[in-house]
C-alpha cells in the first residue's frame, strides 16, 4: 500500500529517556595530549556537517519530488473517479515536447561521454592500478543516463500520450511540473536559456584567455570580410544603441516600470550591476587589443554590445508592464530591437572597433543577464504585492503600499542606528587616513594635486559624519548625502587607483547609506523610494563610468599593451648602458641580496666569457664587459653562480662601430608608472643603435628620502615586458626629469634629492657621472663623429638657475669644444627650450637670463652643428631653428626635436615649432644621422607613434671639415 503524507499520525510515540548529567570524555587527559585529538575532532565534525548539508539537500529535493508525484497521482485518481481516460499534458505534469528532445540529447551525450571516459581510463591504466569499481560506477551512471534519455525519447515520440513505463522515471526528476503551480514558475526555456548562455560565455572567455590563436583564426577572416562590405556602413542609420539620448531614454523607461511592478524595480538595478561587474571582470581577465589598436586594451567582451542586448531585452518587458502590450505587439518590438542589435554588432566589426568574438561575447554576456532577469520576473508568486503588472495575481486589488522590504520595527531601528554610527565611523577613519598617509589619493603630480584633493576628501568626510548625525531624524536626505559623498570620494580615489579599487571604496562607504535607507523605507511611500533609488543608482553609475575615465586619463594605459614576452633570467630586470665600440655595462636587479652572480656573454663562432660579481644587499649586480669587438652582436645571460652555464641568452646587443658610422637614435620620455605599452615594441622594431630616455621614466613622484623606494620604482618599470625588452637589448643613455626625481616640478629643494641620486648611481648604467650625490648627473660621450651631451635640469635647479653654476660652465665648455671636434653635437635636454616667458613655467622660459647666456655662447662660438633633443611636453614637435634662437644678437637657433609621450595623455607646451607639434600618447622621436666620413652629414628628425606612423619630419645637411674627423668612441 502506498503511503500518504498523513501516515505518520498513527505512529506510536517513542519514550524519551531521562536526561543525565553530561560527562567529560577527556577527563584525566592533560591539555597537551588533548591538542593531539583536536584536528581529528574537527575533521569528524566537518564530515558530519557536510553529511548534514547533503542530507538536507536530498530531503528538500525528495520532498519536492514527493509533492509533485502526489499531486500527479491525485490528479490521476480524480480522473479515474470522474471516468476520464484521456488526460491533458498539463494534468500529466508534462513539459513541452522540445524540452524532452533537449533532455534526451543532453543525457545521451552525457551517457556516451561518461561511458567512453570510464572505459578509456580503465584500459589505459597499468594492470592492477585502476580499481574496477570506478569502471562499474561510471558504467552504472551511464546506464542511468541512458534510461532517462530513453524515457525522454519515448515521451517526445508519443507526446502527449506517455508510455506507462516512462512517466515514473520522469516524475523522479525535474522533468515534470506541479500541475497546480505550473504557471507560477518560469518556463523551462528560460531556465535552460540562462544556463546555456552562461556556459557559452564561460567557454568563449576560456578560449579567449587560453587559446587566443584559435579565436584569431575565426576573427581575422570574418573581420576582413565584414570590413570590405560597404553597405554595412549604411546600417548606422538604425544603430539606435549608438545614440546616448536613446540609450538614456530607454533606461528611464525600464526603470519607470518599477512603479507598476515591484519585481522589475529590483531586477533592473540588479541586472545593471551584474552586467557591469561581469563586463569589468572579463575585461580584466582577458586583455585584448582592438583591431585598430586604438583605445584601451579592454576589448573583450564588447561593453557596448552588453548594453545593447541589455536594453533590447528589457525594454519590451518594461513597455509591456507600463502599457499592457499584446503578445503580437510585444514580439514585433522584440524583433525590431533584435535587428537593431545585429546592426550595432556589424557596424562595430566593420569599423574595427571590435573583433567578431568580442561582439559575440558581449551578446552572450548580455543574454545571460537579461534571460536571468526574465527568469526572475517569471516567478508569479513574487508579484503578489505588485500594483498593476500582468503577473500580479490580483492586479486591481493589491496596491503597492509602503515599504519595499518588510522589516520588524526592532530591525528597522537597529539598521538606522548602525547606519548612522557607520557614517560617523567612516568619517573619522577618512579624516585620519587623509591627514596621515593621504589615502585614498596620495598622488602629488597629477589630477587635483594635494592642494585640492586633500581638502576635498576631508570636506567629503566631514559631510559623511554630519549625515550620520542627521540620520537620527532625517533619514532619506542622510542616505542620499552619504551615497553622494561616497561617489565623490571614489572619483577622487580613481585619480590614482584602478577603477575596481575606487568603485570598491565607494561600495564600502555606501554600506551606512544602505542601512539608513533600509530603516527609512520601512515607512516610506513608493514614490519616495523610487526617487531615492534613481538618485542613488545615478551616483553609482557616475562612479562606475567616471572612475574609469579619470583613471584612464591620469594613470591608465593610453594604448594597447606590449606583446613582448616576460624576461626569463635569474634577474628580475636588466639594464644595458655605457656602450661603446669596446665596452658595455649591464646592471641586473632582483637577485638575492649579497649573493654571487655570473654574466655569460658570447658572439657567434667564439667561446663564451664570464664575469662574476656579488650582488649588493638590494640584489643589484653591475657587470662591466671590456675588450669587446666593434660593430659586433653579443648575447648575454645572467645566472646565479653555481647554477651552471647558460645555453640560452637573456638578451643581445650590438657594440658601436669605430669611426664614422650611420646612427639611428630613438628618444622618448614620460611613461606612466608600470607602463607596458606597445610603443616599446615599436621602438625595438626600429632597431635603434641608441635609446635616449629623457626622464619621467615613471610617475611615482616620490618625495621619499629612502633610496630603496626609488630603486623599487626602477625595478617596477624595468620588469614590465615591453620596457624589459628595450632597456635590456638597446644601449641606453638616461637622465631624469621631475617625476622620476621627486615630486611634480621638483628642484634642488626636493626631499628626495639625495635618495634619488644614490639610487641612480646604484642602478643606472651611465657614461660617467660625478661620484658625489650633490653633483648633477650630467654626462657626455662620443659615437663615431657624434658627441652626445646630457644635462640634468632638476637636481641643481633653484629659483635663480636651472643648471647650477658648475654644470652651466661644464655645458658651455663641452658644447664649444665638441662642436669643433665632432661632426654633430646632440644636446639631450629634458626641459623644453622653446617657449615664451610665463609665470611659474616649468621650462627654460622661467630662466631667460640663463637661456640667453647659453644662446650667446653658442652664437659666439659659431656653433652650427648642434641638435637638441628634448622631452617633458607630451608631444612630438620639430623646429628647424626658426624659433629656438634666444641670443642677444638675434641670430638663428638650432634644430630641436621633442620626443614624448611614451605612455601618458597628450599635452602641448611651448612653441611655436616650425614643423608643427603632434600631442598624444604612444609617441617617440627618431634622430637619423648618415655619416660616411665625408664633408657632408645628413640629419633627419622625425616623430612617430606606436602604430608605426610618421607624424612629422625634417631633414637637413651639415657641412663639416676634415678637422672634425674620426673621434674614438
Amino acid at each position: 500500500m502506498r503511503r500518504t503524507p498523513t501516515d505518520h499520525i498513527d505512529r506510536p510515540l517513542v519514550p524519551v529517556a531521562p536526561r543525565q548529567a553530561p560527562t567529560d570524555p577527556f577527563a584525566g587527559v592533560d591539555d597537551g595530549s588533548l591538542m593531539v585529538f583536536v584536528p581529528a575532532i574537527m575533521g569528524v565534525g566537518l564530515v558530519f556537517s557536510v553529511a548534514t548539508l547533503v542530507r538536507d539537500l536530498l530531503r528538500r529535493t525528495t520532498g519536492r519530488t514527493r509533492e509533485r508525484r502526489i499531486a500527479l497521482e491525485t490528479a490521476t485518481t480524480v480522473n479515474q473517479l470522474l471516468g476520464r481516460s484521456v488526460r491533458s499534458p498539463t494534468e500529466l505534469g508534462l513539459l513541452r515536447r522540445g524540452s524532452y528532445i533537449a533532455a534526451a540529447a543532453s543525457t545521451g551525450l552525457l551517457a556516451a561521454g561518461v561511458a567512453a571516459a570510464s572505459i578509456i581510463e580503465y584500459a589505459s591504466a597499468p594492470t592492477g592500478r585502476h580499481p574496477g569499481w570506478l569502471l562499474g560506477l561510471g558504467l552504472a551512471t551511464a546506464a542511468v543516463a541512458v534510461l532517462v534519455a530513453a524515457a525522454c525519447v519515448a515521451v517526445a515520440r508519443r507526446w502527449p500520450a506517455v508510455p506507462a513505463w516512462a512517466l515514473p522515471v520522469l516524475r523522479g526528476l525535474p522533468l515534470t511540473h506541479h500541475p497546480a503551480r505550473r504557471l507560477e514558475r518560469p518556463s523551462r526555456l528560460l531556465t535552460d536559456g540562462t544556463v546555456i548562455a552562461a556556459l557559452a560565455t564561460v567557454l568563449l572567455t576560456w578560449a579567449a584567455k587560453a587559446h587566443e590563436g584559435l579565436l584569431a583564426e575565426f576573427d581575422e577572416p570574418v573581420h576582413s570580410a565584414l570590413t570590405d562590405i560597404d553597405w554595412i556602413q549604411r546600417l548606422e542609420a538604425i544603430d539606435v544603441f549608438g545614440s546616448t539620448v536613446i540609450s538614456i531614454g530607454s533606461v528611464v523607461i525600464i526603470a519607470s516600470s518599477g512603479f507598476r511592478c515591484r519585481v522589475m524595480a529590483l531586477v533592473y538595478p540588479a541586472a545593471f550591476v551584474a552586467s557591469w561587474l561581469a563586463t569589468t571582470l572579463l575585461q580584466e581577465l582577458v586583455e585584448r587589443t582592438r583591431p585598430t589598436g586604438f583605445g584601451e586594451v579592454q576589448a573583450f567582451p564588447s561593453g557596448h554590445m552588453v548594453q545593447a542586448v541589455f536594453i533590447a531585452a528589457l525594454l519590451p518587458t518594461a513597455l509591456a508592464v507600463l502599457f499592457r502590450l499584446r503578445r503580437v505587439t510585444l514580439r514585433s518590438v522584440r524583433a525590431v530591437l533584435a535587428v537593431f542589435v545585429i546592426a550595432t554588432g556589424l557596424i562595430r566589426i566593420h569599423r574595427s572597433d571590435h573583433w567578431p568574438t568580442d561582439v559575440l561575447a558581449g551578446v552572450l554576456l548580455g543574454l545571460t543577464v537579461v534571460i536571468g532577469a526574465h527568469w526572475v520576473v517569471a516567478h508569479r508568486r513574487w508579484h503578489e504585492r505588485c500594483s498593476s503588472c500582468q503577473w500580479s495575481p490580483h492586479p486591481e486589488d493589491a496596491p503597492w503600499g509602503r515599504a519595499l522590504f518588510d522589516l520588524s520595527p526592532g530591525f528597522a531601528r537597529w539598521a538606522g542606528r548602525a547606519g548612522a554610527l557607520g557614517a560617523i565611523g567612516a568619517s573619522v577613519t577618512l579624516l585620519g587616513a587623509t591627514t596621515t598617509v593621504g589615502i585614498p589619493a596620495r598622488q602629488a603630480d597629477d589630477g587635483l594635486g594635494p592642494e585640492l584633493s586633500e581638502p576635498i576628501q576631508m570636506a567629503l568626510a566631514v559631510i559623511v559624519g554630519m549625515a550620520g548625525v542627521a540620520a537620527v531624524r532625517w533619514k532619506a536626505p542622510a542616505a542620499f548625502v552619504t551615497a553622494l559623498c561616497a561617489t565623490g570620494i571614489g572619483l577622487v580615489a580613481s585619480i590614482e587607483y584602478e577603477p575596481r579599487i575606487a568603485f570598491g571604496l565607494t561600495l564600502l562607504l555606501l554600506i551606512p547609506a544602505v542601512l539608513i535607507w533600509l530603516s527609512w523605507q520601512h515607512h516610506a511611500t513608493v514614490g519616495a523610494i523610487f526617487a531615492l533609488a534613481v538618485l542613488t543608482a545615478s551616483c553609482l553609475t557616475a562612479t562606475a563610468l567616471g572612475s574609469r575615465e579619470i583613471y584612464g586619463s591620469y594613470f591608465g594605459p593610453t594604448h594597447p599593451a606590449s606583446a613582448a614576452p616576460s624576461l626569463r633570467s635569474a634577474a628580475d630586470w636588466l639594464w644595458l648602458g655605457s656602450v661603446t665600440a669596446t665596452h658595455a655595462t649591464v646592471v641586473a636587479g632582483g637577485l638575492p641580496g649579497s649573493t654571487e652572480a655570473t654574466l655569460t656573454y658570447w658572439r657567434d663562432g667564439a667561446a663564451a666569457a664570464t664575469i662574476e660579481t656579488v650582488a649588493d644587499e638590494d640584489g643589484i649586480a653591475r657587470f662591466e664587459l671590456r675588450g669587446l669587438l666593434p660593430d659586433t652582436e653579443y648575447d648575454y645571460a645572467v645566472r646565479l653562480t653555481g647554477a651552471g652555464a647558460s645555453e640560452e641568452s637573456d638578451r643581445s646587443f650590438r657594440t658601436f662601430a669605430a669611426g664614422p658610422q650611420d646612427l639611428v637614435i630613438v628618444g622618448g620620455s614620460c611613461a606612466r608608472t608600470g607602463s607596458n605599452g606597445a610603443v616599446f615594441d615599436r621602438i625595438v622594431q626600429a632597431e635603434p643603435d641608441l635609446f635616449i630616455s629623457l626622464g619621467d621614466m615613471h610617475y611615482a613622484s616620490l618625495d621619499s628620502t629612502d633610496p630603496d623606494d626609488h630603486l623599487d620604482q626602477y625595478a617596477h618599470a624595468l620588469s614590465q615586458p615591453g620596457q624589459a625588452a628595450l632597456y635590456g637589448s638597446v644601449p641606453t643613455a638616461y637622465v631624469w626629469d621631475d617625476h622620476d626625481f621627486g615630486p611634480n616640478n621638483s628642484d634642488s629643494t626636493s626631499p628626495s634629492r639625495v635618495a634619488a641620486a644614490e639610487a641612480y648611481r646604484q642602478a643606472v648604467p651611465n657614461y660617467g657621472v660625478a661620484a658625489g650625490t650633490d653633483s648633477s648627473i650630467a654626462q657626455a660621450f662620443s659615437v663615431g663623429r657624434v658627441r652626445f651631451v646630457l644635462t640634468d635640469t632638476r637636481s641643481q635647479r633653484t629659483d635663480e638657475t636651472i643648471l647650477g653654476p658648475p654644470q652651466l660652465d661644464w655645458l658651455l665648455s663641452e658644447l664649444t669644444t665638441s662642436a669643433h671636434t665632432h661632426a654633430v653635437v646632440v644636446w639631450v635636454n629634458p626641459t623644453p627650450w622653446i617657449s615664451d616667458a610665463e609665470e611659474a613655467g616649468d621650462d627654460w622660459s622661467n630662466y631667460p637670463a640663463e637661456r640667453r647666456r647659453v644662446a650667446d655662447a653658442i652664437a659666439a662660438a659659431g656653433i652650427d652643428n648642434l641638435v637638441m633633443v628634448s622631452g617633458d611636453a607630451h608631444m612630438v614637435a620639430i623646429d628647424d631653428g626658426t624659433n629656438s634662437g634666444f641670443a642677444s644678437d638675434g641670430s638663428r637657433g638650432f634644430p630641436v626635436l621633442h620626443v614624448a609621450a611614451l605612455d601618458r595623455p597628450g599635452s602641448f607646451k611651448g612653441g611655436p615649432y616650425s614643423h608643427g607639434a603632434v600631442e598624444g600618447p604612444g609617441q617617440f622621436g627618431r634622430l637619423g644621422i648618415d655619416d660616411d666620413g665625408g664633408d657632408v652629414v645628413t640629419v633627419r628628425l622625425s616623430g612617430h607613434n606606436w602604430e608605426g606612423d610618421e607624424l612629422l619630419s625634417y631633414e637637413f645637411e651639415l657641412h663639416v671639415g676634415s678637422s672634425k674627423g674620426e673621434v674614438a668612441s
